[in-house]
């Protein structure tokens, strides 16, 4: 389907008053699943640098959805650990979530003041990536369709886009634990292994 940019509808207008509730709580609850993605994406990282949570929060801010998995790879291969994991389709995953949580918290809430029924259309702010309703497509980040009502069906775009990284990073992080937890048996029953060891 031909990508749509923007045409300026002049009967749109910012809605003052609040969202309805049931597209607030839609809204809500991808939200508070994108922070939780966040939280995994921190746990794996820090996990990896060998570094408390608490150091985690205070030096290390997570990179865009490439970088991170780069850096990831990076600490996989630096603790000479194998793996299968599909990293390209999690770099994906990670990309469609962040623009699924930016299109809901950094667009403006619009109303058609042309129609009776009130529909909530989003419009691009200034930090909101752009999302298309009918496919996303990564590499055209600099286009925008036109305002898309926020439908169920775009809601439920939007919070599958989160859940699929949900659950792909939820698989990352159990993986990750099970292969330091073997490294870690590895480095405690072989003094070549202990790093701390060959410090003193």
């Amino acid at each position: 389907m031909p990508f749509k940019k923007i045409v300026f509808n002049a009967a749109l207008e910012p809605l003052a008053a609040p969202l309805p509730s049931a597209i607030a709580a839609t809204i809500g609850r991808s939200i508070a699943r994108h922070s939780y993605l966040e939280w995994l994406l921190g746990q794996v990282l820090y996990s990896l640098l060998e570094i408390s949570i608490k150091q985690g929060r205070k030096v290390v801010r997570r990179p865009e959805p490439r970088q991170y998995v780069a850096a990831v790879q990076g600490l996989f291969a630096f603790h000479k650990l194998e793996t299968g994991f599909a990293f390209d389709d999690f770099a994906r995953a990670l990309d469609r979530a962040d623009r699924a949580r930016d299109a809901l918290v950094h667009s403006v809430f619009m109303r058609d003041t042309n129609t009776r029924a009130l529909k909530v259309h989003l419009v691009r702010g200034s930090w909101a990536l752009a999302v298309d309703p009918d496919d996303v497509d990564i590499d055209k980040r600099d286009q925008w369709p036109d305002a898309p009502v926020l439908e169920r069906a775009l809601l439920a775009r939007l919070r599958d886009d989160i859940e699929d990284a949900v659950k792909r990073a939820e698989k990352l992080q159990a993986h990750t634990d099970k292969l330091l937890r073997q490294l870690h048996e590895q480095r405690r029953v072989n003094p070549r292994m202990n790093r701390r060891r060959g410090e003193r």
